[in-house]
């Protein structure tokens, strides 16, 4: 199942799921196409991921980022987790997670100020 940062979306992309609040509470259905309030809606409610559909109705594929954006993202993600266990599973996929979503989301910025 692919996501994109809630960050990254845009006008016109349709959800293949749907985007559930905290409590579960339906917020915008699958198969919506995505409009500007929905973009400004996403950051107020807070939601991180969305998944969406591919330009050919294919599930879209994950961001191909950067290795300077992955190394920024990184080097973020180690300044905050230094006092912790790097060779502990879980601290490694937390890890791993963390620098994919902060990648995502410089990715987003950078592509909305162009």
């Amino acid at each position: 199942m692919a996501q994109i940062a809630a960050e990254a979306a845009r006008p016109g992309m349709t959800l293949t799921a749907p985007v559930l609040d905290r409590r579960g509470r339906l917020l915008i259905p699958e198969g919506c196409e995505i409009s500007e309030r929905h973009v400004r809606a996403l950051r107020t409610w807070g939601i991180d991921h969305i998944e969406i559909e591919g330009p050919d109705g294919q599930v879209a594929e994950p961001l191909d980022l950067d290795p300077e954006t992955v190394e920024l993202a990184t080097a973020e993600v180690d300044r905050r987790m230094g006092a912790n266990d790097p060779e502990h599973p879980l601290i490694v996929a937390l890890h791993a997670h963390a620098v994919r979503r902060g990648a995502e989301r410089l990715h987003a910025r950078t592509e909305a100020h162009r």
